[in-house]
This record gives C-alpha cells, sequence and structure tokens, in this order.
C-alpha cells in the first residue's frame, strides 16, 4: 500500500516563511523581481520559497536576502536557515538555500 504524498500547507509555508525572516541574519525573504519566487497557493503566495519539484513538496528553496549589518557567517546563518525549517516542518527531507540579495 503506497503511503499518502506530503503537500505542504498554505498555513505552514506561511509559519515557515516568518521563521526565517525573523533568524539574525536574514533581512527578509527574496521574491524575485517580479513576484516569481513563491509558492502559490489557492488566492495567495507566500514569497521566497519555492518548490525544487513541482511533485515533491518535501524539497525546497529559501531564496533568503542577508542582513550585512549583523555581520553574517553566510555557512553558519545557511545551517540556521536549514534546521529552523526542518524544525517548523518535520515533512521536509531538503532545504536549499540561496542567498538571493544584501541589504
Amino acid at each position: 500500500m503506497a503511503s499518502a504524498r506530503f503537500e505542504l500547507s498554505a498555513a505552514t509555508a506561511k509559519q515557515l516563511a516568518e521563521a526565517l525572516a525573523a533568524l539574525p541574519g536574514v533581512h527578509s525573504l527574496f521574491g524575485g523581481d517580479h513576484g516569481e519566487i513563491a509558492l502559490l497557493f489557492p488566492g495567495e503566495r507566500v514569497r521566497g520559497l519555492r518548490f525544487l519539484s513541482p511533485k515533491d513538496d518535501t524539497q525546497i528553496a529559501a531564496h533568503i536576502v542577508v542582513d550585512f549589518n549583523a555581520s553574517p557567517d553566510l555557512k553558519e546563518l545557511a545551517e540556521k536557515i536549514r534546521s529552523t525549517a526542518f524544525a517548523q516542518c518535520r515533512d521536509l527531507t531538503r532545504v536549499n538555500v540561496v542567498f538571493a540579495d544584501a541589504a
């Protein structure tokens, strides 16, 4: 018997985005120049997160605007972003961190 496929909910995606944006060293999540980097849900979008595959909600990319005023070590920040994402959603299996911009 096949197991049910995990689907990330809009509420969980929003909580995840808020948790990542609150980390020291993160200025915000980057939604792209035209809002193209986002998870799309009926009637809403969660900016800065994207599925790596349209067939697998367990793998995401987090597009981050780094707060350089906080002088973060980027390797450590990426590890914090990943660990926070895994803590927010235990069904995630992979989190790619993309440092898309700096503020």
